[in-house]
């Protein structure tokens, strides 16, 4: 299963070039949500991406490994293949006319130059991009201050006109193509996240993973950790046999999601009680509650208040006190597995709310 996983991860490291080539590779974030929706789980996932082979592009993503990228060279056949060996060429074939004119010393084109004679040929300005980053990386081209030209100097071997990638490609090629079906697997994934950059939506669709990134905007990255443990370990309380513990962890995140949105929601007239001037550790949840449900347009939809209320009432649980004043007589009730996936529904739905009220409340 690691192996399964390692491959998905650097097969989306590879699409991304082939989805954003002006802005190639994915952040953690993208990485975990692509690996999450593959159906892998998160603790698996973050054991992979701290050994996965990779490095870290100009803007801090992390793209291919140059091991990953030695192999691209040989331009050997795919499926499914994302290249575009007609940009492919036109890229060489733009650079080795420049040889034969100029000399390999002053053999350079811009790239918009390039990309803007390649839409002139019916290529596109996409295409023609991930032709260009792909050879970059793969060290077959360099790009430096907009210029590109092939590598190496005049007179050394190799620095002349060079056979284009199409004609490399059937040179020795073996009689079937490479199949990557963790490519297949990842384009698609890879699309949406990178979509999801610059088209409103979250990152991540789960309301529990978005909330990790918004702490970072509410001015706590300190707690994105404690978060995500949180979450992951609620999601391995299986309902059945761990109900207590699952429905405590789904409290501790619907506590915590309304701690963190105090600050914020001051300024937009919610929780201004002198509770809140006080010490956060004498915060309580039912204070908490109320407050992001009141106003004419709340934090929370009055219709969530009752299911909270009883996700409250499960959560003391953990005080001793509190069921021996409650339960004296009739000891503690049974908390059935239906309650639990309750308590589990009720987070993500709290969560959700919150991150609904956060968009049209920045």
């Amino acid at each position: 299963m690691s192996n399964q996983l390692n491959s998905l991860l650097a097969a989306a490291l590879e699409c991304s070039v082939f989805v954003e080539p002006l802005d190639p590779g994915l952040a953690y974030e993208e990485l975990r949500e692509v690996a999450k929706r593959a159906n892998f789980q998160a603790g698996e996932i973050n054991d992979c991406l701290q050994v996965l082979d990779k490095a870290v592009s100009a803007s801090r993503r992390l793209i291919p490994s140059p091991a990953q990228r030695s192999i691209w060279c040989m331009f050997d056949a795919q499926e499914p293949d994302y290249r575009n060996f007609a940009a492919l060429d036109f890229v060489y074939s733009q650079l080795n006319a420049l040889v034969r004119s100029e000399g390999f010393a002053g053999a350079q084109i811009d790239r918009t130059v390039l990309v803007a004679r390649a839409a002139e040929q019916g290529i596109s300005a996409h295409d023609a991009n991930v032709a260009v980053t792909y050879l970059v990386l793969a060290d077959l081209i360099v790009e430096r201050d907009g210029a590109l030209r092939f590598p190496g100097r005049p007179g050394a071997l190799g620095a002349s006109v060079r056979p284009l990638p199409s004609e490399q490609a059937q040179q020795g090629r073996p009689a079937g193509a490479r199949i990557r079906r963790q490519m297949a697997t990842a384009y698609p994934l890879v699309q949406d996240v990178i979509a999801r950059r610059s088209d409103g939506r979250r990152v991540q669709p789960e309301p529990l993973d978005a909330f990790a990134g918004e702490l970072v905007k509410l001015g706590y990255p300190q707690f994105r950790m404690w978060w995500t443990q949180t979450v992951a370990e609620m999601r391995k309380s299986d309902p059945s046999s761990q109900s207590v513990s699952a429905a405590v962890l789904a409290a501790a995140l619907v506590e915590g999601a309304l701690t963190f949105i105090v600050k914020h929601g001051q300024t937009k007239g919610f929780f201004l009680s002198p509770d809140y001037d006080a010490d956060p550790r004498k915060w309580k949840i039912e204070n908490l509650v109320k407050s992001a449900t009141n106003g004419a347009s709340p934090i929370l939809p009055s219709r969530l208040k009752p299911r909270v209320d009883a996700l409250i009432t499960t959560r003391q649980r953990i005080h001793a006190g509190r069921m021996l004043a409650d339960y004296e007589t009739t000891g503690v009730p049974d908390l059935r597995p239906d309650e639990a996936r309750e308590a589990l529904a009720t987070a993500e739905a709290v969560v959700r709310a919150i991150l609904d009220w956060l968009a049209v409340n920045p």
